[in-house]
């Protein structure tokens, strides 16, 4: 990789452990005096995506090691870090924890990684591919913002972190940068296709979920 280019790689990764501590921190902070408008099982799906796309952006480093594909690993390590922290302060302040659009997103995201599963096993694809894992990522991260962007809709954001949302385009952005970069590098292999596809569907979502968030804005 050109000095150029790892430059570019080099603040990709400090922004995104900045997006991190800011979007993690803020909402921390956040979830201890309200969690209106924040599904508990949106949390827990999240950090079950960064789990995934952390196993699959390792084993892409194991396969072909370089400083980019360690800068990613890191990203995923510190975004997992953060969602667990803010969904340990969620069940620690145990405000409103369940409800039916949690139930609701736990059987979508469960009959989504069914379908995926049993598809897999036509083509013959193990449980442990790496795109088949990416499509269980996408029903992580894609099925819970739908309805987060739905609770959010409907009954207010107020547990909701602008500085989190600010930071999580930007930190997917970013991830996606990270991800191209290291196929620039190392090529296309079936752990970066399927940790892609993961982060796509991420943002897709996400950008729901903001517009959802200015939606229920206070008038000025």
């Amino acid at each position: 990789m050109s000095s150029g280019k790892q430059i570019t790689a080099d603040i990709f990764f400090v922004v995104q452990i900045g997006c991190a501590l800011v979007s993690g921190g803020g909402e921390f902070l956040r979830l201890l005096t309200t969690s209106q408008g924040v599904n508990l099982s949106w949390l827990a799906c999240w950090l079950a995506f960064l789990v995934m796309n952390l196993a699959l952006t390792v084993r892409a480093h194991l396969s072909r090691p370089s400083r980019v594909t360690l800068q990613t690993v890191l990203t995923y390590a510190a975004w997992t870090t953060v969602i667990a922290a803010d969904l340990a302060a969620m069940l620690w302040k145990g405000r409103q924890l369940w409800d039916l659009k949690d139930t609701a997103t736990t059987i979508l995201v469960g009959l989504g990684v069914v379908l995926i599963w049993l598809g897999a096993g036509r083509r013959g694809l193990k449980i442990t591919d790496p795109l088949v894992n990416g499509g269980f990522a996408l029903c992580f991260i894609g099925i819970p913002q739908l309805t987060l962007a739905y609770k959010i809709f409907t009954e207010g954001g107020a547990g909701m972190a602008g500085a989190m949302l600010l930071a999580g385009h930007i930190g997917i952005l970013t991830r996606l940068g990270q991800l191209w970069f290291a196929i620039r590098e190392a090529g296309w292999d079936r752990n970066r296709k399927g940790a892609a596809l993961g982060e796509l569907a991420n943002e897709s979502t996400w950008i729901l979920v903001s517009l959802a968030w200015l939606a229920r804005l206070p008038a000025l």
